[in-house]
C-alpha cells in the first residue's frame, strides 16, 4: 500500500505489518518476522522498527517475548461481530493480577463469541485518555478499564464516556464520586479480617499497616484498605487511627516496636512488597525479629511464603466482561457494581498454607 509522503515512517510500517497479518490470515500467538528480518526486508531503520513495535504492543496488536520473538496478539477479523478492549496500566509481566484478569475476561468473551483487543496505558494518564479515544474511533463496542494510579486527579475522560452512554466497566478500581459499572474487591472488610487474625491467632498487641507507594495512595483499593485497617484498630484496640508506616519508617522503627510489644503484626498492601521489605532490611543490615508477623495481599507468588489474600482476580475479570456484554445490549441500563469477597490464605501448621472456607 502506497502512503503519502507526509505519513510518519513508523505509521507506514505499522500499517504494512497489519496488512501482512491480515493477508497471511495470522491468528493470535502466530509468530511474526523478527526485528532483524523486518530491518533487512524493508527500508526502515532500527529506530523506526523499534518505535513501531512498541506502539503496536501498547495498542494490543502484538506481544514481544524476550528471546523468543514477536507474536500476533489480536487483530479484529471479519468474523468478529463485536469486539471489546481491555486497558491495563502496565505490562503483564509487572503484576500477576493483569494476567489473571485477562484470563477471566477471555472466558466470558469467548463464550459470547466477542473479540478482544488489549491495550497498555503504561501508567500514563494522557495515554489512557488517548487510547480510549483511539479505540472508540476504531468502532470498539465496549471497554474494560483498569485505571492508572493517578486517575482520581482527573477522570474527565471517564465522565465523558458516561455522558456518551458508551459501554464501559471499571475493574479493580472505581470512582466514588461517579456512578459507573465496576467490579472490585471488598478490601475494607478483608483488612478487618486480616487484623483480627493477627490479634487473635498471632496474639499481636500491635499491628502496623504498610500502604502502597506514595503515588498509588489515592486509588480506591488503597483507600479502602486504609479505611478497613482503621476500622479494625478501633474495633480491636480502641485506636481510631492505627499506625501506618512507609517501608523506610518501618525499617527504622522495627526494632523499637518489637521491643515495646509482645507480638507485632505487619500488614502489607501487596505480596510483592514483602520481598522489597526484606531487601530494605538487608540494605540496612537488619533482620526480621522473631515476634514480628507479616501478612501479605493478593496471593502473588506461586506458593505462598506468608499469610496472604486470594482476591479471585480471574473472577473479577469474568464478572466485568459479563457486565459489559449486558451493557452493550442496553447502554442505558442501571449501573451494576460488584464487590468480590476474598478469602484469607493461612498457615496450616505443617509448613504449608490453606485457603479458608
Amino acid at each position: 500500500m502506497e502512503k503519502e509522503k507526509s505519513s510518519k515512517k513508523y505509521e507506514v510500517l505499522r500499517d504494512e505489518l497489519l496488512d501482512y497479518i491480515k493477508k497471511n490470515n495470522l491468528k493470535q500467538n502466530d509468530k511474526l518476522p523478527t526485528v532483524r528480518e523486518l530491518i533487512k526486508n524493508s527500508d526502515f531503520s532500527y529506530a523506526t522498527v523499534h518505535r513501531t513495535l512498541i506502539e503496536m504492543e501498547n495498542d494490543g496488536f502484538i506481544t514481544r517475548h524476550q528471546g523468543k520473538g514477536l507474536y500476533v496478539n489480536n487483530v479484529k477479523s471479519k468474523s468478529d461481530d463485536k469486539q471489546v478492549a481491555l486497558i491495563i496500566p502496565n505490562h503483564f509481566s509487572s503484576h500477576k493480577i493483569f494476567i489473571d484478569v485477562l484470563n477471566g475476561v477471555r472466558v466470558a468473551l469467548e463464550k459470547a463469541k466477542i473479540g478482544l483487543l488489549i491495550s497498555i496505558s503504561n501508567m500514563s494518564h494522557e495515554r489512557e485518555k488517548e487510547t480510549i479515544e483511539k479505540l472508540i474511533s476504531k468502532h470498539i463496542d465496549g471497554i474494560i478499564i483498569f485505571l492508572e494510579d493517578n486517575y482520581r486527579k482527573d477522570y474527565s475522560h471517564i465522565v465523558e464516556l458516561k455522558e456518551r452512554n458508551f459501554p464501559f466497566v471499571l475493574i479493580d478500581r472505581f470512582i466514588p464520586e461517579l456512578e459507573t459499572d465496576y467490579v472490585v474487591v471488598n478490601n475494607a472488610d478483608t483488612m478487618v479480617r486480616i487484623c483480627s487474625y493477627l490479634k487473635y491467632n498471632q496474639k499481636c498487641d500491635k499491628i502496623v499497616f504498610v500502604p502502597e507507594y506514595q503515588g498509588s495512595n489515592s486509588i480506591s483499593s488503597s483507600i479502602e484498605k486504609v479505611d478497613g485497617f482503621r476500622q479494625a484498630m478501633k474495633m480491636l484496640y480502641g485506636n481510631d487511627e492505627g499506625t501506618i508506616l512507609s517501608f523506610e519508617e518501618l525499617v527504622e522503627e522495627l526494632e523499637p516496636l518489637c521491643s515495646a510489644y509482645k507480638n507485632v503484626g505487619i500488614s502489607m498492601n501487596h505480596d510483592t512488597m514483602i520481598t522489597e521489605f526484606f531487601q530494605f532490611l538487608k540494605d540496612k543490615n537488619k533482620i526480621l525479629p522473631a515476634n514480628c508477623h507479616i501478612f501479605g495481599y493478593n496471593n502473588s507468588f506461586e506458593t505462598p511464603i506468608y499469610p496472604t489474600v486470594e482476591q479471585f482476580n480471574e473472577l473479577v475479570g469474568q464478572k466485568a466482561a459479563e457486565i459489559l456484554i449486558e451493557k452493550m445490549k442496553d447502554p442505558l441500563k442501571k449501573p451494576v457494581q460488584v464487590k468480590i469477597e476474598p478469602k484469607l490464605i493461612l498457615p496450616d501448621g505443617e509448613g504449608g498454607y490453606y485457603m479458608e472456607n
